[in-house]
């Protein structure tokens, strides 16, 4: 059955509408991605033609979208943030350590697949843009079989990742509420020391207000992205060693950084261009087009693998989080806290601090106590796996498919 742009455009806004709606109406214990993955599975299995996200129009966002997301999430990265949470950032590292390691070496064998094994890596120790960029890759080296593959994991890890992560949790503030109850632990100070950069007066802040228009930041972001391309086609992608660690989404990234933390460009630019919306529909419909190779034999196929890749990530995060977190100085139980944050990331670690502080509390003052205790450790280990370094490895594995 063939569409046009207007029936097109609207069953694709209307799938990713539904998706949204039930997991809301689930208060989130389902997961819109997920749901958005069955629905429209089911709808290229019987009515839905596999060009419908291309016919909608939608497919040609996406070349705006990934750079003006990428160079974003590397505004978000604070260099000062980062060094007053280091404990909090080596545990997380020694968690993406720990699922790199696993499936670098045993993972192929326990697979029965090497390229399985290979780009489950990213996906496990992030979010949605490491999957896309690893879908992205399969479909280009030829393998559109499996670019349902790391899309399946990222819809799945939340399931696996909440009540790991809320067990720990709830076990650590509890520990917490004893010293809270004892007057060991007092609430944090609310005035929290500024870093160097937002101290001091950053030079996109002296560009005059009636020019920092959405439109500017669209112009900016679309010269950024246009520079971006150029210097990996004809700079990056030409030197042997860094051609094979540098992918384009990684420059995105470190452009995003580097301008960010010297004041060249607003923390979260995104937000500036008034355009959320629209980027994150065209993320869901850009998700929608790995899954046209997905037929029901290859779902069906990927079932033991995908229950293996859980049990080997899982282990590999518990065990490498729990040995460098007790190194540094943290419990038990908040070291696996933090590492499982790789199934996670923002908003899940959110709704788990502030549900499992409710749960536990006494009263309001406790559970404010609890939540703004904890709340900085499980945002940052999130922003650490999530945002930043599965993207790095998304982009240097890529290569090697």
């Amino acid at each position: 059955m063939k569409y046009g742009f207007e029936i097109a455009f609207v069953l694709v806004i209307a799938i990713i509408f539904v998706s949204e709606t039930i997991s809301a109406k689930l208060k989130g214990k389902i997961p819109a991605l997920f749901l958005m993955t069955v629905i429209t599975l089911i709808g290229y299995w019987t009515v839905i033609p596999m060009d419908i996200v291309e016919v909608s129009g939608l497919g040609a966002v996406k070349n705006i979208m990934m750079m003006i997301i990428l160079i974003h999430m590397g505004t978000l990265l604070e260099l000062e943030q980062l060094k007053r949470e280091w404990k909090t950032v080596a545990t997380a590292l020694a968690a993406v350590a720990g699922i790199a390691l696993i499936f670098l070496s045993v993972g192929g064998l326990i697979l029965g697949d090497k390229l399985l094994s290979l780009t489950a890596i990213a996906p496990l120790a992030g979010g949605g843009m490491a999957g896309i960029l690893t879908s992205q890759a399969l479909t280009n080296g030829g393998y559109t079989d499996l670019a349902v593959w790391p899309i399946l994991l990222i819809t799945l890890q939340s399931f696996v990742g909440m009540p790991i992560v809320a067990f720990f949790v709830r076990g650590e503030m509890r520990d917490l509420l004893s010293k809270v109850r004892s007057g060991e632990l007092k609430h944090p100070n609310e005035v929290q020391t500024e870093s160097v950069a937002s101290q001091n007066t950053k030079l996109i802040d002296k560009l005059p207000e009636l020019y920092k228009t959405p439109a500017f930041y669209f112009l900016v972001l679309a010269i950024l992205g246009t520079l971006n391309l150029a210097l990996y086609i004809n700079v990056t992608s030409k030197i042997q060693y860094i051609s094979l660690i540098m992918d384009k989404s990684i420059v995105a990234l470190v452009i995003g950084i580097v301008l960010g933390n010297l004041g060249l460009l607003d923390k979260g630019v995104m937000s500036k261009t008034m355009s959320s919306g629209i980027l994150d529909i065209s993320f869901y419909a850009y998700i929608m087009t790995f899954l046209t190779g997905a037929s029901v034999a290859t779902i069906k196929a990927m079932m033991l693998p995908l229950v293996l890749t859980f049990v080997m990530a899982t282990i590999g995060i518990g065990v490498f989080s729990w040995i460098v977190g007790r190194g540094v100085g943290y419990t038990s139980r908040l070291s696996m806290a933090v590492g499982y944050n790789c199934y996670l990331g923002f908003p899940f670690n959110y709704m788990i601090t502030k549900e499992a502080a409710r749960a536990i509390a006494g009263n309001v003052e406790e559970e404010e106590i609890l939540f703004d205790t904890m709340l900085p450790t499980m945002l940052i280990a999130g922003f650490i796996c999530v945002t930043i370094v599965s993207v790095l490895m998304a982009g240097v594995l890529s290569a090697m498919i």
